[in-house]
């Protein structure tokens, strides 16, 4: 499961787009069943004391995401987050942030973060490798994924690309008559970083739709195409092609799986769970929804000419 570790800080970061300004006190802000969220959880991811805008709405959402996801991930699996995968997690990011010579918020790409904003971080990574542990190999995700042949088949393929179907067509002909192909995709393919059209052997959802298609489908060591894509147009010559059994899978799901697909389930059980869990906001901080925390109906905006004005009442 290395390479779905390897978390970038700047992708994190677009997952908290945290933003801050003024407030304080430490009052009961929210609840996720029956944990309540104050006031200081969310104050103490930042430096300076935050408004309640915007950013602060974000914070929010974030915090409440994450003890949802933490309860539903014992409820469901019966597991919990690994105090030592967090901690791991968190030296790397503060030995990243200290060889760096930079602050949580140069670090994260958020102002105002404080420590406990690149802790946060890491807390959410250690929940999405438990939760993925388990998602991986239940029945449901599993029987979605075979039911999907892109996701675990492997293709062993190359191609040419040119820009027109006119050009596809000239140079299939010259494969046909038994010229090489390494040598014809050297000579005219658009694809300059496979050498001799040589793409490798990787899962067919990797690849754009139409090219996955066409990989699946092909005969073995015939030329297929064209094949048009947002790229062009490509002639593929597909040299083997594998599909684990259930088995197999089962017995090994990180050899197999793409981090895109593993990613995609992750988002999926995200929403389910934001969804389903039993959630409130402090009418004074906003109004919950599984996708964002709205503005609370006391915040009016009005547009007089090419000003827009932002009134709080109460």
């Amino acid at each position: 499961m290395t390479s779905l570790r390897r978390f970038s800080i700047v992708l994190l970061a677009l997952l908290l787009a945290f933003g801050a300004a003024a407030c304080g006190g430490d009052e009961d802000i929210a609840g996720v069943g029956g944990t309540i969220i104050k006031f200081s959880d969310v104050r103490d991811l930042y430096e300076d004391e935050p408004a309640i805008d915007d950013g602060f709405r974000e914070t929010l959402f974030a915090k409440i995401a994450l003890e949802a996801l933490d309860q539903a991930l014992s409820t469901e699996f019966g597991v919990t987050v690994d105090p030592e995968a967090v901690e791991a997690y968190f030296t790397q990011f503060e030995d990243s942030m200290n060889q760096a010579g930079r602050t949580p918020a140069e670090l994260l790409g958020v102002e105002n973060a404080s420590l406990e904003l690149v802790r946060f971080n890491a807390e959410l990574v250690a929940l999405r490798d438990a939760a993925l542990e388990q998602l991986v190999v239940s029945p449901e995700i599993v029987d979605g994924l075979f039911a999907d042949p892109a996701t675990l088949t492997r293709v062993c393929a190359k191609h040419i690309l040119v820009a027109t179907l006119e050009e596809a067509e000239t140079v299939k002909a010259r494969l046909t008559a038994g010229e090489d192909f390494a040598a014809v995709a050297t000579e005219v393919s658009l694809d300059t970083q496979s050498e001799g059209g040589d793409l490798g052997c990787t899962l067919a959802s990797d690849y754009v739709d139409e090219f996955a298609q066409a990989a699946l489908t092909a005969p073995l060591n015939e030329v297929t195409g064209p094949v048009e894509s947002s790229f062009g147009f490509h002639l593929i010559v597909v040299s083997e092609r594998t599909v684990p059994t259930r088995v197999e899978y089962l017995a090994a799901p990180w050899e197999t799986l793409s981090s895109s697909a593993a990613t995609l389930i992750w988002s999926n059980w995200i929403t389910e769970v934001l969804a389903a869990s039993d959630i409130w906001v402090a009418e004074a901080y906003g109004i919950w929804t599984p996708e964002s925390i709205l503005p609370p109906a006391s915040e009016t905006t009005t547009t007089t000419g090419a000003e827009t004005t932002t009134t709080t009442s109460g």
